[in-house]
């Protein structure tokens, strides 16, 4: 008895190389988008989250790793060509922001102590008022 022969042959694997697709650009685009998002507003959060300025040059040299680099906003941190005389402007202009902030803080401290005193006033003025007019009224009805 003869052995059937086998018609099937194996041949060897090749790697299958798929075109990018339209899904994939899309996906591309998505991330690139918000990795320019996250870099803008950890870049706006700098002056007053303290230790932003950090995690800010962290997201601007993880998106630099992953080309992203010319997306992000330039101008924040060390990372932009001048970043001394930006990190100055910057300082200073959240030294002035915060200048601001104790300025309107105290102001509204003063505005609520007025608004405070003139309620004792008003409370003191009508306890008062109110005694007296119990006090006629309570003799009228005794003269009754």
């Amino acid at each position: 008895m003869n052995p059937i022969p086998s018609i099937t042959t194996v041949a060897p694997t090749t790697e299958r190389r798929a075109e990018p697709g339209r899904f994939a650009s899309a996906l591309k685009t998505a991330a690139a988008g918000l990795a320019r998002g996250v870099a803008a507003t950890v870049g706006l959060a700098a002056p007053f989250v303290p230790g932003a300025a950090v995690l800010s040059g962290a997201v601007r040299s993880a998106a630099a790793g992953a080309g992203l680099a010319g997306a992000l906003r330039p101008g924040f941190g060390a990372a932009a060509g001048g970043g001394a005389t930006d990190e100055n402007q910057l300082l200073e202009a959240t030294r002035a922001m915060q200048q601001e902030a104790r300025t309107y803080n105290l102001q509204y401290l003063q505005l609520q102590e007025g608004m405070s005193r003139e309620s004792r006033e008003f409370t003191t003025l009508s306890n008062v008022l109110k005694v007296k007019h119990d006090s006629a009224k309570s003799t009228i009805d005794n003269i009754r």
